[in-house]
């Protein structure tokens, strides 16, 4: 049940900051994987479905709204920085998924591409040193 949280009014949207190492492995999935992903995440009972503009969060038990995050700012910010975020909370009790969801994401993404990439070989140039006389 992916729901859509822009046909949705959120009893709390809170300021928040996701890790630039956890967004931009969800950017690589995004990009390597397509576009959208729906990605369960078991030890939460949740799943989340990952966009570009937005990650909406949803409760595996029982198909209710959980948590969205809406509104990256990635424009002006170096690969290092955080990425700040709005998250729109959808149940009284999201705000206590909302911390560990992000990283528990990127690395369920992390396994899903793992796994895709596991039989391709390997684009890896050889150090060896080749025949002939050096470049320089």
């Amino acid at each position: 049940m992916a729901f859509d949280p822009r046909a949705r009014v959120p009893i709390r949207t809170l300021p928040k900051t996701i890790d630039a190492a956890c967004y931009n492995r969800v950017s690589l999935a995004l990009a390597r994987l397509g576009e959208p992903l729906d990605v369960e995440i078991m030890s939460l009972r949740i799943a989340v479905r990952v966009e570009r503009k937005m990650w909406a969060a949803w409760s595996l038990v029982n198909d209710i709204p959980l948590m969205a995050w809406v509104d990256f700012h990635v424009g002006e910010r170096g690969l290092h920085e955080p990425v700040p975020c709005q998250v729109c909370l959808y149940h009284f009790h999201a705000g206590l998924l909302m911390g560990h969801a992000p990283q528990l994401l990127a690395h369920a993404l992390d396994e899903r591409l793992a796994r895709q990439h596991r039989g391709q070989p390997r684009a890896v140039t050889s150090l060896v040193r080749r025949e002939g006389p050096s470049p320089r």
